[in-house]
């Protein structure tokens, strides 16, 4: 069975007993409320959290609040030329970009992927939430609850304010508020690049493995996901660049030797599937090994690496697409409480970003998907 029916199967299993789960033992109990492919849950405990940080680092809050009102103005221009720039470079000098991507489990995400996708939803969403509710307590307004969010498999979590309060709050204090999430982002996405940085060596030591050819020389020696290639035939293997040299030298039915971390294994290249006398080992996909200066394991090593990795790419690209003046997103808010004071001309001008945004979105993901 393949992997995307076996996981189309577990998804719907979870759900079904989720909803009987909702509809016969626990309905309404514990702050859950649980319908079809959708779960929330609110946290009285989490809300109070969220107090405690904000009368705890009072001052440390309010300069913040200040600080994310320039991250989030930063952002929203950075965002549309950053979207603009993609379609003129693949417009005009035909580059190839990949900058916006439906995530799509077993058809955009490989599965593989899953496990570290989510972990950084769920880190990145309870840090854009908490900086919302904690900037919105330290100007004076009230939670009136929070907790977390399930969407089919997609995490999410809530922070619902006073709308009375909030419509009523000073222009500054909602700009405080709507750029708080992405700015947590953004300042979290650079702690976590420190620490890719301070922690992993810069320069990779070999091939993670992620995928292997179904039959193939690597798959029938034993070598799998997770396996790391330092070298063949005693050749150091850092990139796919050295990997593709190695191989352009090599034939089909030669023996060769793959160094990695569970010792050495002997292999037989065989002849490329597209007819040609290319040979191969049987490689599908690859990560380069970046091992760690506090030297776990290259298993370990590897684990950390991908989870800070993808842990800052979600960081950076939540910070950055929820600034675009889209209707929803916080950066359609900054925007209105931008041009509230011109409301004719201000209308007009949202509208205006908000098609171009739009526009920009759906282009940006057209070119990278094509």
């Amino acid at each position: 069975m393949s992997e995307i029916y076996l996981f189309l199967i577990s998804f719907l299993i979870f759900w079904l007993l989720m909803y009987i789960l909702g509809r016969r033992i626990l309905p309404k109990k514990y702050g859950l409320s649980i319908q079809p492919f959708f779960i929330k849950w609110e946290s009285r405990r989490f809300r109070d959290f969220l107090y405690k940080c904000s009368n705890k680092w009072r001052l440390f809050w309010r300069i913040f609040s200040w600080i994310s009102v320039f991250i989030g103005f930063g952002l929203t221009c950075f965002s549309l030329v950053f979207f603009s720039w993609n379609i003129i470079r693949a417009t005009f000098f035909y580059e190839r970009v990949s900058s916006a991507t439906l995530v799509i489990p077993g058809v955009t995400l490989k599965l593989y992927w899953l496990p570290y996708f989510l972990i950084a939803v769920v880190i990145t969403v309870l840090l854009h939430e908490s900086a919302h509710g904690i900037v919105a307590s330290n100007e004076g307004l009230s939670i009136k609850s929070a907790g977390a969010l399930l969407l089919a498999i997609f995490f999410g979590g809530f922070v619902e304010l006073d709308e009375n309060e909030l419509n009523k709050a000073s222009r500054a204090t909602r700009m405080k508020i709507f750029s708080a999430g992405s700015a947590s982002n953004m300042l979290g996405g650079l702690i976590v690049l420190l620490l890719l940085s301070g922690l992993f060596i810069q320069s990779p030591s070999g091939l993670i493995i992620l995928e292997t050819l179904e039959g193939g020389p690597l798959q029938r020696a034993g070598i799998g996901p997770w396996d790391i290639i330092y070298t063949l035939n005693n050749q150091k293997i850092r990139t796919l660049q050295d990997l593709a040299d190695f191989m352009s030298n090599s034939r089909p039915g030669e023996k060769i030797i793959v160094g990695t971390g569970r010792g050495d294994f002997i292999i037989t290249a065989a002849p490329s599937p597209d007819g040609s006398q290319r040979a191969i080992i049987g490689l599908v996909s690859s990560l380069p090994y970046y091992p760690s200066m506090l030297r776990f394991g290259y298993l370990l090593d590897a684990q950390i690496y991908l989870t800070l990795n993808w842990l800052f790419i979600m960081l950076i690209s939540v910070a950055i697409f929820n600034m675009l003046p889209i209707p929803q997103l916080d950066g359609d808010k900054l925007l209105q409480c931008l041009l509230e004071k011109t409301p004719k001309a201000g209308a007009v001008l949202k509208r205006t970003f908000n098609a171009l945004s739009i526009f920009l979105l759906i282009a940006n993901i057209i070119i990278s998907s094509v």
